[in-house]
């Protein structure tokens, strides 16, 4: 393996760890930069070092499966906080995640810290399990997918500035 293919490798699998951390272990609460990770790995793309593809595949599974793991931890943990949380305040938190819960779930990506916490709240708050799945996969496919290919054009259009 040459240092070419190497970085490659690296940059795919340590983009996805780095993703799937920032939600599944609440990682992105002391190290943010999701966004700019991927906006940096599609300007990489951008420059053939990596194939954009499997790139955004990788770095959209890698956010799904650290959302459902994170879901699942805010089920599991959330009994445990319900106790210590007011209950005039957790009814208004659930009947606002009723209302707005799939939105929240849906711009979360976009916004760094939300990002990291949203789904261990809606794990918390019982969302229901079908509809967090789905549309947090959505979400961070769409997100991935965007960030990705904003990268991979900004870096396109600063490299044919540079070549003239």
């Amino acid at each position: 393996m040459n240092v070419v293919e190497l970085a490659r490798q690296a940059s795919l699998a340590g983009g996805a760890l780095l993703l799937f951390l920032e939600t599944a272990a609440l990682f992105g609460l002391f190290v943010p930069g999701g966004d700019s990770l991927v906006l940096a790995l599609g300007a990489l793309a951008s420059t053939g070092a990596v194939d954009p593809l499997p790139l955004w595949l990788a770095l959209a599974a890698a956010t799904t499966l650290g959302q459902w793991v994170g879901y699942f931890w805010g089920r599991k943990l959330g009994p445990g906080l319900e106790r210590r949380i007011d209950p005039d305040r957790l009814r208004r938190a659930r009947r606002f995640l009723g209302r707005f819960g799939a939105w929240a779930v849906l711009l979360a990506p976009w916004l760094p810290v939300v990002r990291t916490l949203t789904p261990f709240l809606m794990g918390a708050a019982r969302l229901p399990v079908p509809a967090y799945l789905l549309v947090s996969a959505l979400a961070a496919w769409i997100w991935t997918g965007s960030l990705t290919a904003a990268g991979y054009l900004a870096a396109a259009w600063v490299l044919r500035l540079l070549a003239g």
